[in-house]
């Protein structure tokens, strides 16, 4: 194989983005026959899941509920997906590049923040996506897809058609 493991890796945040490219790295670990690392990045020295914490060891048990709830919500039960989780203080892009080291994938949420951040890409992920060891793939927030993609199919679609993109 090229000296890859067969591991998909993927970033675990809690966000709407992550939720969902923890679901898509997942079958795609199984589609491949790989396992799935799920990757954590946190830090205690300033806002953390969306509130200022205490403590490293607040900021590490914070981060470990997160990582626990999008999984549980990621992975069906009796699944056979082996998964090894990561909960690691750092940077995320450097920590997500450090843990991508020899898989097949790396698989990221981006976070939709509108017209303007649609034409750049967030810190972590232009990081990721210019220093990985593996090639990686982006997932968009689903609300923010959802929502043009109804409105485009609705006026794309003939009476009776085939949807047009």
């Amino acid at each position: 194989m090229g000296g890859r493991e067969r591991v998909v890796v993927c970033g675990v945040d809690g966000s709407a983005a992550g939720q969902r490219a923890v679901e898509w790295a997942a079958d795609e670990a199984r589609r491949r026959g790989c396992r799935l690392l799920a990757v954590t990045v946190w830090s205690w020295d300033g806002p953390e899941y969306g509130r200022v914490v205490a403590s490293a060891e607040e900021a590490r048990s914070q981060a470990v509920d997160v990582q626990n709830e999008v999984l549980g919500k990621a992975l069906t039960e009796g699944s056979d997906l082996e998964v090894d989780r990561l909960v690691v203080e750092g940077r995320p892009s450097a920590e997500l590049c450090h843990a991508a080291v020899g898989a097949e994938l790396l698989v990221l949420g981006s976070h939709g923040h509108g017209a303007f951040h649609d034409a750049l890409v967030g810190s972590t992920s232009l990081h990721v996506i210019r220093h990985a060891p593996c090639p990686v793939v982006l997932l968009p927030d689903p609300r923010r897809g959802e929502s043009k993609h109804r409105t485009r199919r609705q006026h794309a679609r003939p009476e009776g058609g085939v949807p047009m993109f």
